[in-house]
C-alpha cells in the first residue's frame, strides 16, 4: 500500500507591535552585524534534507514482476536531472555462479503515473519491470537507487529477499555392511556418514543436517531424537574434511552390544526458514 507524501508545515512568526525595547534590540543587532562582520542567523540548512527516503521494493511472485519506488525530497534551488534503479544479485545459488556484482536490470523511475508509478507528482518515483531472473530464483537482490540532482549523484542501497526455496540433499555416503565386534571386545567398528547438500538460496541458508536411525525392531535409536551432522572441518572428531563446503559428516560407532540386523537411516536438511528437504534413505546391514 502506497502512503501519501508527508505534509510540510512552515512555522510563521506571530505579528506584534514593535515596542521601544524591541526597537532597541533591533538596532543593537544591526550594530553587532555591522561592527562584527557577522552573518544574520540562518533559518535552516537545506543540506540537512534527506534526498532519498522510504524505499519500497517488492516482487509479485505470481507475475514475476518487480516494483521499485523511492520518495524524493529536493532542496530549494535544486533540480532532479535523472533517477534510476539498478538491480544486482546479492545472494543465492545464481549469485554464487554469476557473482554478487552481476547487474541484472536498470530502469528509470518516474513520478508521472506511468510505468508502475501510481500518483502524479506525489514525490514518489517508481517503476515496475519483468524479472530477468529464472522463475523460482531464491536468495536476495540488491537495489542501488541513483539520483542525479543538479549534477551531483546520490545513491541509496536496499535489498529484497526473494522466495526461500527448500534445501536439497545431493548424495549420501555411508557403509552398506558393518560388523559387530565380539562380545567383551573393546574394539569399535567406525563408519563415517557424509551428506552433500545444496540450497538455491546459498549454503549459508542451511541451518543443519540430521538423521534418525530405525533399528531392526522398528524402534528409533537415540530415543527418536535427530542426530546432527557437522560441516565444521573437524576430521578427527566428526569425519568432516572441509569447513562450510556443503558436506555434513558424523562418525558413528558399532560396539559389541549393538543389535545385528538392518538399520534404515533417514537424512533431512533444514534451512534458516525451517524449510526441509525431501528425506533421503540409506540402509545398512549390521552383522555378527
Amino acid at each position: 500500500m502506497r502512503l501519501p507524501a508527508p505534509r510540510r508545515y512552515i512555522a510563521r512568526p506571530m505579528k506584534r507591535p514593535l515596542t521601544h525595547w524591541s526597537l532597541l534590540q533591533t538596532v543593537g543587532l544591526l550594530a553587532i552585524l555591522v561592527l562584527g562582520g557577522c552573518s544574520p542567523p540562518s533559518a535552516g540548512n537545506d543540506s540537512d534534507i534527506d534526498l532519498l527516503t522510504d524505499p519500497s521494493l517488492t516482487i509479485n511472485k505470481d507475475t514475476n514482476v518487480f516494483y521499485a519506488g523511492i520518495l524524493v525530497t529536493l532542496a530549494e534551488g535544486t533540480t532532479l536531472d535523472s533517477i534510476w534503479a539498478e538491480m544486482y544479485l546479492a545472494s543465492g545459488a545464481l549469485a554464487d555462479s554469476l557473482g554478487t556484482d552481476s547487474l541484472q536490470a536498470a530502469v528509470s523511475l518516474k513520478d508521472d503515473a506511468t510505468g508502475g508509478d501510481i500518483l502524479l507528482g506525489d514525490g514518489i518515483y517508481a517503476a515496475t519491470f519483468a524479472s530477468p531472473l529464472p522463475p523460482g530464483t531464491g536468495g536476495t537482490v540488491r537495489f542501488d537507487i541513483n539520483a542525479l540532482v543538479s549534477g551531483d549523484l546520490t545513491t541509496l542501497t536496499d535489498t529484497l529477499a526473494l522466495q526461500n526455496l527448500r534445501p536439497v540433499i545431493l548424495s549420501v555416503s555411508a557403509g552398506d555392511t558393518l560388523i559387530v565386534p565380539p562380545d567383551g571386545s573393546t574394539f569399535v567398528t567406525l563408519d563415517t556418514l557424509r551428506v552433500e547438500v545444496s540450497d538455491p538460496d546459498g549454503l549459508e541458508d542451511i541451518k543443519g543436517v540430521s538423521f534418525t536411525s530405525v533399528k531392526p525392531d522398528g524402534t528409533l535409536a537415540n530415543s527418536g531424537q535427530p542426530i546432527p551432522l557437522a560441516d565444521n572441518g573437524d576430521l578427527t572428531g566428526w569425519g568432516d574434511a572441509a569447513i562450510e563446503d556443503g558436506i555434513y559428516s558424523i562418525i558413528i560407532g558399532i560396539v559389541d552390544s549393538t543389535t545385528a540386523g538392518t538399520y534404515t537411516y533417514r537424512f533431512v536438511a533444514t534451512d534458516l526458514s525451517f524449510n526441509t528437504s525431501d528425506t533421503t534413505f540409506h540402509t545398512v546391514v549390521v552383522t555378527q
